[in-house]
């Protein structure tokens, strides 16, 4: 983007400079015009910019605000499953913040990624978030905002990076948090791609920086056999690991309106990714 703003102001100084300084002279006109092709050219290349980027015109205009300060941005991308059984969405507990969430976590950055990330986007690690066991290598990074909007669409091409969903839903159900599903009935799961939610540029509590934060959305397509083991695990109830939650309660984010009390805490991204939107609340 600076690089544009440089050839206009190039461009508007042949005009100004044939216009004003070379009057008279027999080159004036080429100079001119030159000049005026050049910023054409470069209005045509802002308007294309301005229509592929129509629908997050707003992000990308804040994020080069942001590049202008040489702010930096902090990225989590992840996905998460949306597993209904009967009304009511299988929730488990976030072993961080205490919430509960849909099953899912955020993408792993593998080998080749971390050095791609590094020399591509002057990727930097988030230093607050612990690196080991099961959170190790999480997609959880800081990238320079001048980079940001060409790291977004690097992700979300799907290349040379994580792409298989399987591990979090293992780790989360089969094995590692929580050994609730049986690895004969689930060698494997099918499952729909719904979209993805992202958030806009915001202040993160408790990280005092600048955030996006993005999520695939996952709906399991369970197989008869795994639909009954789902519903046997529903009809346990609840525990302190796992949540069983209807529409109402999700968008209340654990309040009861028919109780009238707060029966726990639900993470602001369930609610998002039950109605494919990002909210304030």
């Amino acid at each position: 983007m600076t690089r544009k703003v440089i050839q206009s102001l190039i461009a508007i100084g042949f005009i100004i400079f044939g216009y004003f300084k070379m009057s008279g002279s027999e080159y004036q006109k080429d100079v001119v015009i030159s000049g005026i092709i050049g910023l054409t050219t470069l209005v045509e290349l802002l308007l294309e910019h301005i229509i592929i980027n129509r629908k997050r015109l707003s992000l990308v205009i804040y994020v080069y605000y942001l590049a202008l300060k040489r702010e930096n941005i902090r990225f989590s991308m992840s996905y998460l499953y949306s597993i209904k059984v009967d009304d009511k969405y299988l929730l488990v507990k976030n072993s961080n913040y205490g919430h509960y969430q849909m099953v899912g976590g955020k993408y792993k950055r593998l080998k080749g990624t971390q050095s791609l990330l590094k020399e591509k986007f002057d990727a930097m690690d988030d230093l607050k978030l612990p690196n080991k066991n099961l959170m190790k290598d999480d997609f959880a990074l800081f990238i320079p905002a001048k980079k940001a909007m060409k790291f977004l669409d690097w992700f979300n091409e799907g290349k040379n990076r994580e792409i298989n969903h399987w591990r979090e839903f293992y780790e989360e159900l089969i094995e590692g948090k929580g050994k609730l599903l049986s690895k004969e009935k689930f060698p494997y799961v099918n499952y729909n791609y719904l979209g993805r939610v992202t958030t806009p540029v915001k202040r993160t509590p408790g990280w005092d920086c600048y955030e996006i934060l993005q999520y695939d959305i996952l709906e399991l397509l369970p197989s008869e056999e795994q639909r009954t083991e789902l519903l046997n695990l529903k009809n346990q109830g609840d525990s302190n690991y796992i949540k069983w939650a209807d529409i109402e309660l999700i968008n209340c984010l654990g309040y009861d309106k028919r109780s009238k009390t707060k029966l726990y805490d639900i993470g602001q991204h369930t609610k998002w990714a039950l109605n494919m939107i990002w909210s304030k609340e």
